[in-house]
């Protein structure tokens, strides 16, 4: 395996060598690359920091929480190699949190002590064995971590470390990306392409001196392998793996720009890949007023820092985009204990908001944001002052997309500050990979449907004649909705809930009415059998059946009515949630007792029998 991956570097760096010598045309005049540091931070460019905090409180809060965290993890013993099951991950990100924080304290405080803490790690870990080449994540962040702070103490760094560090760079992350077992990322579309390819072209910039060949070969390699990863952010911005991967994959997609900028005076034109700027306002409204996203997917409801935003806000010049995000400041979202997620790279927001006037951030106007494409869907903010505020999504797209759950045609709902139609969201992969299920096994009778989170029994949709969802059905968007009287969409759920060719038609409405109140229509027509019909909401609230037509909700002092109607008959239901172990699915078996606990929430809705070829409509109004 290692003597083929050395061999297609070789033959690769050759190619790349002879066609450099014959002054073929490449992407960049790589002869203009910036001197150390070039990794979005120039030499210089600290001024801009340290004046930009100077006047904003959001942003000295922020440059304050980076040193603090700077000084507690400078006392803690090196990294060593640990994995976590298949992973490195874990270690790698908290390499990347260490590296960047040591190297923007010395950056900006000068203190030695950070320069020496830094070096420390940079040995340590380019002294690991590998940084795992079969979960190829680990070293995309890995690299970018020893990248960043070879290149940010470029200057200070022992000869000997910045030899150690070439050398490991080249070995454990260059070398394993030409190995075809390990580089399937360059052909993935998903998060993966995004994050590996950033993290080895920071490598190759970074030791772009003197590694010429092979690091033209990365930076060339990656901006044609990234435009796949691109490509699912169109047409309209709405990424097919939902908020919490948009900001893993959107990210590293940001901050590859920013380097490739920084470095070499542009992108390549990267970022005008249809939808990726528009994915911004994707991401603005995927956080209802009660604080949580719509966590679709393998997504989990709680906020941290959107780093990537102040980029897209300079870049658009659109400042609105960073409205909801300086009040995550305020209320010390990115400044909360670090967990090693999205916090790692938070120095991202003090060089990407180096340049912006946070004194006169407008209020965002739009109210809708509907995108088309992979995973469909359409998020309504009537105010985005969070109290006066009501919110819904509502999306469509296939079990197969990627992270997918069979969720088609689920919805969340906010008033306020508080969430009553809620999703359960992603169970952490290690509590299930370590109890062996088969987590990625997506086939219509694949182990991840019978995780009690994963099924469309315990989303917000409507499941039929107790079945899953067809994983190959797609739900698409038919009609949206954005007048004074009407704001939402309509979904085609007919694919989705056809296994066996049940219904002629399934079709979902949802729209807040008047700003006022949100409604939930569903029509279907059946084929020549009868067919059963489960509708189901998650919710946080205390649930009562008041009458055969409603539901009522109560939270946190607030109380909602669901009011349900139709000319079928239907019994509603209120439905267990927080023990999955406890109960039996009507898929026919026990949930295993590997499934989180879901304490303080609840399932309600009803069921309904239709007779064969009869068009039946159901109505759900919720009241407060």
């Amino acid at each position: 395996m290692v003597k083929n991956s050395l061999l297609f570097l070789i033959i690769y760096t050759c190619f790349v060598s002879i066609n450099f010598a014959q002054k073929k045309e490449y992407s960049f005049n790589y002869s203009e690359i910036s001197s150390h540091p070039r990794l979005l931070l120039k030499k210089g460019e600290e001024a801009n920091v340290i004046n930009a905090i100077s006047n904003s409180r959001q942003l000295k809060k922020v440059h304050e929480y980076v040193l603090v965290t700077a000084e507690s993890l400078a006392i803690l013993p090196t990294l060593e190699y640990q994995k976590n099951g298949k992973r490195l991950l874990h270690i790698s990100r908290q390499a990347l949190a260490r590296l960047y924080f040591f190297s923007y304290r010395y950056r900006i405080t000068k203190e030695e002590k950070y320069l020496k803490r830094a070096e420390k790690e940079l040995i340590a870990i380019c002294n690991f064995k590998d940084w795992n080449p079969e979960h190829f994540l680990d070293i995309g962040e890995m690299t970018m971590a020893v990248a960043i702070a070879y290149d940010w103490l470029f200057d200070d760094l022992e000869a000997s470390t910045k030899i150690l560090v070439r050398k490991a760079i080249v070995e454990k992350a260059f070398n394993p990306s030409f190995d075809p077992t390990h580089n399937w990322f360059l052909k993935s579309t998903s998060n993966w392409n995004s994050v590996c390819n950033t993290g080895l072209v920071f490598g190759a910039l970074a030791i772009f001196d003197d590694e010429k060949e092979t690091s033209i070969a990365i930076i060339e390699r990656a901006l044609k392998s990234l435009k796949l990863s691109l490509e699912v952010f169109g047409p309209d911005g709405n990424y097919p793996e939902g908020p919490c991967y948009w900001n893993y994959g959107a990210t590293f997609q940001v901050m590859v720009s920013a380097a490739l900028e920084s470095a070499l005076g542009s992108d390549n034109e990267l970022s005008k890949s249809k939808g990726f700027m528009e994915s911004s306002t994707f991401m603005q409204f995927s956080s209802g007023s009660s604080g949580d996203y719509f966590n679709y997917y393998d997504c989990r409801a709680n906020q941290n820092a959107k780093t990537s935003m102040f980029w897209f806000a300079k870049k658009t010049n659109d400042d609105s985009l960073i409205f909801k995000e300086l009040e995550l400041i305020e209320n010390d979202v990115y400044t909360q204990p670090i967990t090693y997620r999205e916090e790692r790279v938070l120095p991202n927001v003090l060089v990407f908001a180096k340049d912006l006037d946070l004194s006169t951030v407008k209020t965002p106007k739009k109210q809708l944001f509907f995108g088309n494409g992979i995973t469909p869907v359409t998020m309504v903010r009537t105010h985005w002052n969070d109290k006066k505020a009501k919110y819904f999504g509502i999306k469509g797209g296939s079990a197969t997309d990627s992270h997918a759950h069979m969720d088609q045609g689920s919805f969340v709902y906010d008033i306020g500050k508080n969430r009553w139609a809620m999703d359960f969201g992603s169970q952490t992969y290690e509590t299930l990979e370590s109890k062996n299920v088969k987590l990625w096994d997506k086939k219509q009778d694949g182990e991840r449907w019978d995780i009690f989170r994963y099924s469309n029994l315990n989303h917000n949709t409507l499941s039929i004649n107790n079945q899953k969802h067809s994983v190959n059905g797609q739900s698409k968007i038919i009609e949206t909705y954005n007048s004074k009287r009407e704001k939402g969409a309509k979904l085609d759920l007919t694919d989705v809930l056809n296994l066996n060719n049940e219904l002629k038609t399934a079709h979902r409405k949802g729209v807040i009415i008047n700003n006022s109140y949100l409604k939930i229509e569903d029509f279907l027509e059946t084929n020549s059998l009868p067919v059963s019909v489960r509708w189901n909401m998650a919710t946080y609230a205390n649930a009562e059946i008041i009458d055969k037509k409603t539901i009522k909700l109560t939270q946190n002092g607030k109380v909602l009515y669901l009011k349900f109607d139709s000319k079928n008959p239907f019994q509603l239901a209120i439905r267990p949630s927080e023990n999955p172990e406890a109960y039996k699915s009507e898929f026919g078996f026990m949930y295993g007792s590997y499934n989180e606990k879901n304490p303080g929430t609840v399932m309600i809705g009803f069921d309904a029998i239709i007779p064969k070829n009869t068009k039946a409509s159901f109505t759900v109004t919720f009241l407060d």
